[in-house]
């Protein structure tokens, strides 16, 4: 049977003060409705008058070798919860560098392809060249820095900038757009209680990476006595193998699986104490590919990319129980991940520790799930080696397959060999656990400024239907 149209009458004044804007999609998305309703709000205000709101001039930049220029990330990167530099950018053809790196009591919008996603600065994205593509938002009172963070995390914002974006095949909003953005202010004492739970938020999540960073320096200063070079030190240009090891590598013949940067922490790993990933851990990682259908009715699905972003809110609802054996793909505290597919200089051979913040949430099957044997090794050590930029996630990338999307198989990695460090696990463990543990509780904290913004947005808006 055919519906019939979806018809919205628009005044003319209302597109002459909009940019212009003829199509039919900015005024029948919700964001429109919502800036509508807020600038009704006798308590709302431009986000502009708020704050310095500007953007760096468009970058092109020439790449060089690790290294050798300036470190740069990308939008999608400066969202990753443990973000690597992979592109190095030749410093005399960045124009005003200065103004393209970040400090942290600013917040980043995103204003190129997903718009309205919004970030706080952290330790790691500071001395980084940082794209153009996100807009820089400076509290002009850092007492509002907070509530602003809260408010632009709701999804009535994000929304409001959505309705603001042009484009075809990759939106954008403008400086100007975002200037014009109504903020609903409540009462100062209600934004400076949500504001001090999003700070504190951001301020555990930081503490949370130095811990991290810390495990990180513990865990190669060990190596580097035991005789170890990092991944990152100077590799021979060729080396030969025997065929028995080619045939113990399941037939790799990719040169990158056997020399370079990954040939010294083998050597050192074989001439120590170890033991294999999979002689203290449990895999449930049989899960194979499914038909995704979504509704508004279903559970929240994540993503690898997802579960490696900073907080990401899921995205989707699918309906669990019309894919076989559905309750193995559901996610649960305690439990390491790897992302088993992607790129190699992406989020591929990542892992972290699942929290109660996981807690049902269906997991895409490109997650491989580890069970560890506390008895016979810590969770915080593991997750440490296995994570390490220098040591452990080289090692364990190397075992990739694949072209345009690489992959791993969980049959190597429970192969992947783990050095024992003695007494040093349990220092490390400690501030790997610790770390996580933080992480958790900013990401409770953050989602419950996020939820008092949104119910005070709510009652701002109840009251307009009150006094009608």
């Amino acid at each position: 049977m055919k519906s019939d149209p979806l018809i919205k009458t628009v005044r003319l004044s209302t597109i002459l003060g909009g940019d212009a804007r003829l199509e039919a999609s900015t005024y029948l998305r919700d964001g429109y409705g919502f800036v509508r309703l807020a600038n009704q709000c006798p308590n709302h205000i431009r986000l502009g008058d708020l704050a310095d709101i500007w953007q760096p001039s468009r970058l092109a930049g020439y790449t060089v070798p690790e290294g050798k220029g300036l470190p740069f990330f990308t939008a999608g990167q400066v969202f990753e919860d443990f973000p690597r530099v992979r592109k190095w950018l030749a410093e005399p053809f960045v124009p005003q560098s200065d103004l393209r790196y970040v400090q942290q009591e600013w917040l980043l919008l995103s204003c190129s392809g997903v718009v309205g996603n919004i970030t706080a600065v952290y330790p790691h994205h500071k001395n980084k060249i940082i794209t153009h593509d996100l807009l820089r938002i400076v509290p002009k009172n850092k007492g509002e820095y907070g509530w602003l963070y809260a408010y632009m995390k709701t999804e009535f914002f994000k929304q409001i900038a959505r309705a603001a974006q042009y484009g075809h095949m990759i939106k954008h909003i403008e400086v100007g757009h975002a200037s014009e953005f109504p903020v609903i202010i409540p009462d100062a004492s209600v934004r400076s209680s949500i504001g001090a739970k999003a700070t504190e938020g951001v301020r555990l999540r930081s503490q949370a990476w130095e811990l991290r960073d810390k495990a990180f320096a513990i865990l190669e200063e060990r190596m580097k006595e035991r005789g170890a070079k990092s991944a990152q030190s100077d590799a021979k240009s060729w080396s030969g193998i025997s065929l028995s090891t080619v045939f113990q590598n399941r037939l790799r013949l990719d040169a990158d699986s056997y020399a370079g940067q990954v040939d010294a922490i083998e050597e050192m790993i074989a001439n120590g104490e170890w033991c294999t990933l999979g002689s203290v851990t449990t895999f449930c990682s049989d899960l194979g590919r499914f038909a995704r259908i979504y509704g508004d009715g279903g559970r929240p699905y994540v993503s690898a990319s997802e579960l490696f972003d900073v907080n990401a809110i899921p995205t989707k609802m699918i309906y669990a129980k019309l894919v076989k054996n559905w309750q193995n793909y559901i996610l649960h505290p305690g439990t390491i991940i790897m992302a088993c597919s992607g790129q190699k200089y992406g989020i591929l051979g990542r892992a972290i520790k699942l929290t109660d913040n996981h807690e049902g949430l269906f997991g895409s099957h490109d997650l491989i799930r580890i069970m560890v044997d506390e008895s016979k090794m810590r969770s915080g050590y593991l997750l440490t080696f296995l994570n390490d930029p220098l040591f452990g996630r080289p090692y364990v990338v190397r075992n990739a397959y694949g072209t345009s999307i690489p992959h791993l198989d969980p049959l190597d990695i429970q192969e992947v060999r783990i050095p024992r460090l003695g007494v040093s696990e349990d220092v490390i463990a400690d501030l790997m656990e610790e770390s996580v543990s933080l992480s958790a509780e900013a990401d409770r904290l953050e989602n419950e400024a996020m939820r008092l913004a949104q119910e005070q947005i709510d009652l701002a808006i109840a009251r307009l239907s009150d006094s009608a």
